[in-house]
């Protein structure tokens, strides 16, 4: 017998199943996230905004046998912001495969939705995954296009060693001349590290960030918050222009694993005022660059969204990449008007 209750753990024990899981699944097929603790404390655990509620694990023979856990969110859904969650790290135990964990925990978690009036579930999809073939066979379910994103190599070396196929680990060895790691000094002038009476001003920025997206996450103030400062996860600088904040990058250090461990640094969120010039543009993305060498960064990447113009990344050596995944709208509502050619920004999980 399944039972569909609360999960009972922490981040720790979250973390734990959660890559025990998807290393029996996924690790033959190539690089796997390493969900640390840390992470999983930041976005749910530690987070006063993501209750229990929504944190669902399924129970079989005793054992724990599978696992869901969403966060709830703001949603930008055509030209209103509607409630939702966020989901990810659906994981069901291949011991447990067969009794319908998976169902039922899709099940549970649908209602927890429909009761607190979320419109539907967001989340990123691997092409070719156990995870998006389950997904697709739900109702109302959708799909969209594949999501792109940007990457820049600090370490070619490293890139190379870790890369999963061989036509990659060619191309990170030939690049390796012109990809040293080393970066030319950044004028630090009105760079600084995020604090909290920032906020009210990255607020607005982040607002007018989201003008041309139809469909994607979206900020409260008080996850904005939690997004750009908590504990040693996220790191947030801000360029300041006569006492106002006029950009912000957001990112946070993540491991990787495919042929050994590599330190990627993931960026959520890069947005500037329209009065802020190209140069003090790439200046900022730069400075963040530094910092995120400094965090033992190997590589850089961020979703392709329509919220960042592609010559500023492409001006900052960053390169076009494929994400091998895309957005999925899980556990909709019926009344859902969808956008149509939907513009999605959302983050990485």
């Amino acid at each position: 017998m399944v039972e569909v209750r609360l999960f009972e753990g922490d981040a720790v024990d979250a973390s734990r199943f959660v890559n025990r899981v998807w290393g029996e699944y996924y690790g033959a097929q190539g690089p796997l996230t390493d969900f640390q603790p840390g992470l999983l404390d930041w976005v749910l655990f530690g987070n006063s905004l993501a209750p229990r509620e929504y944190r669902l694990a399924a129970y079989a023979k005793g054992k724990l046998a599978g696992l869901f856990l969403a966060e709830p969110m703001r949603l930008r859904l055509g030209d209103r912001d509607v409630d939702a969650t966020y989901g990810s790290w659906f994981s069901v135990d291949p011991s447990f495969r067969g009794m319908g964990v998976g169902q039922k925990l899709a099940e549970a978690m649908s209602l927890r939705q429909q009761e607190r009036g979320a419109a539907l579930m967001l989340a990123c999809l691997a092409d070719g995954s156990a995870g998006e073939r389950f997904w697709t066979k739900m109702p109302g379910t959708r799909t969209f296009d594949p999501l792109g994103l940007w990457l820049h190599v600090f370490d070619a070396a490293a890139v190379a060693r870790w890369a999963s196929t061989r036509a990659e680990r060619a191309l990170f060895s030939l690049l390796r001349p012109w990809l040293r790691g080393e970066m030319a000094p950044v004028d630090l002038e009105g760079i600084r590290p995020y604090r909290p009476g920032d906020l009210a001003a990255c607020m607005s920025l982040v607002q007018g960030m989201m003008a041309p997206v139809s469909l994607g996450y979206t900020y409260t103030v008080e996850r904005l918050a939690q997004q750009l400062l908590y504990r040693d996860m996220p790191h947030t600088l801000v360029l300041e222009r006569d006492g106002v904040v006029r950009g912000l990058v957001n990112y946070y250090t993540l491991q990787m694993n495919a042929r050994g461990p590599l330190t990627v640094a993931l960026v959520d969120l890069l947005t500037f005022h329209e009065s802020v010039t190209s140069a003090d543009r790439k200046r900022l993305l730069r400075a963040a660059m530094k910092d995120m060498r400094a965090h033992g960064a190997s590589c850089a990447s961020m979703l392709r969204s329509p919220c960042v113009a592609p010559t500023l990344m492409l001006g900052a050596g960053w390169v076009p990449w494929s994400g091998g995944m895309r957005l999925g709208c899980l556990l909709s509502s019926p009344d859902v008007e969808w956008p149509a050619s939907p513009r999605v920004f959302t983050h990485l999980r």
